[in-house]
């Protein structure tokens, strides 16, 4: 009888220590599933994320036709153990032309190509454990506009430069970080895939990208055509009617995947477009001639050009104009053959004052992209620069004057908007400018003389004729300058635009160290027209 008490009272005993216990574990159950569940859960899935920096985390870059600009390419990511990377992968990286991404991840190796090779990838699997992923990258090998899209950080994916900088507010979406997952030993969990974690989610104020005023295959189309330029080069494609970029191009161009390559040779950075600063050369007659005309200078005008035309004790020659030069010749003619001396003489009639107020109407002298963080201002010459034999530099583009291929763009397309400024902009949103800085007549007698750069002058090359005879575009060539008299060099130009009538495109072309406007600058300008018009980029059938 006692024995079955004791018995009975031990297993009293042990159902309260047993639903004690059933108790405490509900209770850190509890406590793991509801109250300290999310911490617990995060801590273990910290541990277990590789960071895969280098896959686009950021908001889409779009053309005016909603084609992005970047991260619309896949890239493979090869996440290697260190113990695991030797020469063998390291060949094998480079037969799949991987470059490595930067990480914070100790213990592995990282690396990303555009490219896939299914024999290596599975030599890698097999062989040496990797992990291969697919992911979305920023920029592809070969990435479209690099300067003017630029690039970001890497440690923490903001922008650095060009639109990525521009626009960092509205590109960095979540401030998103790409995972790979693994287990507590380090070991990749395949079937997981990757895992995208934000450090501002919610965010209402959160857009998918932004839409730029570039035409994605326009671009393409002068990048290949800059390919085959051993010269570096800069083009600017206007939308004339609203002074929107479609094309900006600066060769040679830079892989924004492997930015750390160029930082030694910063040049290779530099956005020719917007940064790059040089004398206008006889592009800027352009200026001279509205100066004049506003002035009250009629075209019919006519100065003699000798070869030379001696300014202040100072003899500036005529290039085109040979050793006996162009002799009388009229104002029209001075233009389309581009003559110096006429310009000189023309230029001390007008007054320095008129060309330099003339020149800052046209928006020389002054950045033309409203925001964008790579982009030089130039310069005009003052009054004090062109006084005495300085009228006769100012006069034909020379001397102290600088401009970037943007600027000449946007000056040129004043012209073809008859004396109206419709500034320049890189946002589908962006609307025209329209201040008129010039009459209409001018502007249109300015235009009447660029044709005739294309029908009769220094761009004669280019008489490529519609149905009506007239000419396709309406140009100015330039030559300019710089360097020491022992070591002259020349950057050529050519800017215009086409059709004539109801204009749609402007287009301006820089080569450094081009031998001419009409000979370095031309052949590039004409393969432009010539992708316009076999693309049926124009909106009406102006051009037979």
């Amino acid at each position: 009888m006692e024995n079955m008490q004791a018995m009975k009272k031990n297993l009293k005993i042990v159902m309260i220590v047993f639903a004690v216990a059933i108790i405490a574990l509900a209770g850190r159950l509890f406590y793991i599933q509801i109250i300290g569940g999310s911490q617990l859960a995060q801590a273990t899935h910290a541990q277990s994320l590789i960071s895969l920096e280098g896959s686009n985390t950021r908001g889409i870059i779009y053309d005016r036709n909603g084609s992005a600009m970047v991260a619309d390419n896949k890239r493979y990511v090869y996440i290697i153990k260190e113990n695991q990377f030797g020469k063998d992968v390291k060949e094998i990286m480079d037969r799949l032309n991987a470059h490595e991404i930067a990480g914070n991840d100790k213990g592995y190796r990282v690396y990303s190509s555009e490219k896939y090779n299914k024999a290596l990838g599975k030599k890698l699997i097999e062989e040496k454990q990797v992990y291969i992923v697919q992911a979305s990258a920023r920029y592809s090998d070969e990435q479209l506009a690099a300067h003017l899209i630029g690039y970001v950080n890497k440690k923490d994916s903001s922008g650095a430069a060009g639109l990525e900088l521009m626009l960092d507010h509205e590109l960095n979406l979540l401030n998103r970080h790409i995972y790979a997952v693994a287990d507590v030993k380090g070991n990749i969990l395949p079937g997981r895939g990757l895992i995208i974690t934000s450090e501002r989610e919610g965010d209402s104020s959160v857009k998918e990208g932004v839409r730029t005023s570039l035409d994605k295959e326009m671009q393409k189309a002068v990048e290949d055509i800059l390919e085959e330029e051993e010269n570096a080069c800069a083009v600017v494609i206007l939308d004339s009617s609203s002074g929107g970029v479609l094309t900006m191009a600066s060769s040679p161009t830079f892989d924004p995947n492997n930015i750390d390559k160029y930082m030694k040779k910063g040049s290779r950075l530099v956005n020719k477009s917007t940064q790059g600063q040089y004398a206008p050369g006889s592009v800027f007659k352009i200026v001279v001639a509205a100066a004049a005309l506003e002035y009250g200078i009629n075209q019919s005008q006519q100065y003699r050009c000798s070869g030379a035309f001696d300014v202040e004790g100072m003899s500036i020659g005529c290039e085109t104009g040979g050793e006996m030069g162009h002799g009388q010749i009229s104002f029209e003619d001075a233009f389309a053959q581009s003559c110096n001396s006429y310009f000189i003489q023309l230029g001390q009639a007008v007054g320095s004052e008129r060309i330099i107020e003339m020149a800052e109407k046209m928006g020389l002298g002054e950045k033309a992209l409203e925001g964008y963080p790579q982009e030089s201002s130039g310069h005009v010459m003052t009054k004090g620069e062109s006084h005495g034999a300085g009228i006769g530099n100012l006069s034909i583009g020379q001397g102290e004057n600088l401009v970037t291929p943007v600027q000449i763009a946007r000056m040129t397309n004043i012209i073809a908007s008859k004396g109206i400024d419709r500034e320049v902009h890189l946002l589908a949103e962006d609307k025209a400018g329209g201040s008129q800085v010039m009459s209409g007549e001018t502007a249109g007698e300015i235009g009447c003389m660029m044709e005739g750069v294309t029908e009769r002058g220094s761009a004669e090359f280019l008489q490529m004729l519609n149905d009506s005879g007239e000419a396709k575009t309406a140009v100015k060539t330039g030559t300019a300058e710089f360097g020491t008299d022992e070591n002259m060099k020349t950057n050529a130009w050519m800017t215009g635009y086409t059709p004539c009538r109801d204009p749609e495109f402007v287009i301006t072309v820089l080569v450094e160290k081009g031998s001419s406007g009409s000979g370095a600058a031309g052949p590039i300008y004409k393969q432009i027209l010539e992708y316009l018009e076999d693309s049926g980029s124009y909106s009406a059938p102006t051009l037979a």
